[in-house]
């Protein structure tokens, strides 16, 4: 059983939290009583947003970090140590998103949504799991994915879309494997969002190419569900020890469901046996 307060005292590292989910993951485990490491590639806007925090009366530390780049989180991972003596609660919740066709993208577009959506996470599970293990107590790891990952249909999203299906994959097998040492694991999967992450590519470093088309522009998502909401819904989550956490628009939902619902029934269908019927013989 969950403990009924395993946050007060205990520190959280959330990553992608200069704005966003991530930041008001980090304002909602601050709430909860935990010390809180904001780590985000815009180490201007991630040590802004830990200041906002630090004037609420949150203990938070905002650092810059590449997590595509396993020395950056080597570093992320020393500092929070260094600087709150442990880690209970690990937040991957980097991410970057684009859109466009999967034969007009370029090897660069998929390098670039790998690098921090996949290994990214890889990173910082690398980083922080082994010292996460040597201790006891409540721990906990929390993967963001996508309601992408879960659609019949992706279109222009297939090259964010498959990134996200390998954030489910190794969460799921991360589970059972943590389970072991006493350590929880929780998938979050975010639908419409109100972030900035169709601006994702303000962040993409030259070395994988030209940016790619923004066909939907570069605001914050409309008619959308509120990072705060989505943050209270993952936390709660979280506590519940929930292995699937949905969080969405309510209006989108019952829309979601139907399409969750066509993916299985393709997989569904192709498995079914079907037993061919000949016309009957006509004398």
């Amino acid at each position: 059983m969950p403990e009924l307060d395993p946050f007060t005292g205990r520190t959280a590292v959330v990553t992608g939290a200069a704005g966003g989910i991530g930041a008001a993951l980090a304002a909602e485990l601050g709430a909860r009583g935990m010390s809180v490491v904001l780590a985000d590639i815009d180490e201007i806007g991630v040590r802004r947003t830990a200041a906002e925090l630090c004037g609420r009366g949150i203990r938070a530390l905002g650092y810059g970090v590449d997590v595509s780049d396993p020395g950056s989180v080597a570093e992320l991972a020393a500092v929070s140590y260094e600087e709150f003596g442990s880690v209970e609660l690990l937040c991957n919740n980097a991410g970057v998103l684009l859109f466009g066709e999967v034969a007009d993208a370029t090897i660069g577009d998929w390098r670039w949504l790998s690098s921090v959506n996949v290994e990214g996470m890889l990173n910082c599970l690398h980083a922080f799991l082994p010292r996460m293990r040597q201790t006891t107590g409540w721990r906990h790891v929390m993967n963001t994915a996508s309601t992408h990952a879960f659609l019949p249909d992706t279109s222009t999203s297939a090259l964010y879309s498959a990134t996200k299906h390998a954030v489910v994959g190794i969460t799921l097998g991360l589970r059972p494997e943590l389970a072991e040492d006493g350590i929880g694991v929780t998938l979050l999967c975010p639908g419409q969002a109100a972030t900035r992450i169709l601006d994702a590519q303000r962040n993409r470093p030259e070395g994988y190419g030209r940016r790619a088309r923004e066909p939907f522009g570069t605001g914050v998502i409309p008619l959308a569900i509120e990072p705060h909401e989505v943050a209270r819904i993952a936390v709660d989550g979280i506590l519940a020890g929930d292995p699937l956490v949905f969080a969405l628009p309510e209006f989108s939902r019952e829309t979601f469901r139907g399409q969750v619902e066509q993916m299985w029934r393709m997989a569904d269908d192709a498995l079914a046996d079907r037993v061919e019927t000949s016309c009957p013989a006509v004398d």
